[in-house]
């Protein structure tokens, strides 16, 4: 996975470019996660994840309103400071640095995404 980041020059008026286009450009920049959490969790949705974050970016906690509803947990791409903390006490192996996503499993990059993107 690759970090698009597209940001329309972030252009001064003389660039040439439309206020409607930068504000486009500048909605396209995408910071992808460090970790990502995969199909294992699917069901699971055990938070020793939760607990063991430094930074407190893994989503839905049990206590959160869509922990019922969402099938997985969710690292926040923004937030995570890639210490890898989580991964080892996942009792399902779910989480994996991006590079060591399996590609079979590279669904769950865009999915995380659209969790932090609601």
């Amino acid at each position: 996975m690759t970090l698009v980041a597209f940001v329309g020059y972030m252009a001064t008026a003389s660039s040439g470019f439309s206020p409607e286009w930068l504000a486009l450009g500048a909605a396209m920049l995408v910071i992808p996660a460090a970790y990502v959490i995969a199909e294992p969790c699917i069901g699971t949705k055990d938070t020793a994840c939760v607990d063991a974050c430094p930074v407190d970016c893994i989503h839905p906690k049990a206590d959160e309103d869509d922990h019922e509803t969402e099938e997985l947990l969710y690292i926040d791409p923004e937030e995570c400071i890639d210490c890898g903390a989580c991964v080892p006490v996942c009792p399902v192996s779910a989480i994996f640095a991006l590079e060591d996503l399996p590609e079979k499993w590279d669904a769950f990059t865009e999915r995380n995404a659209a969790y932090y993107n609601k």
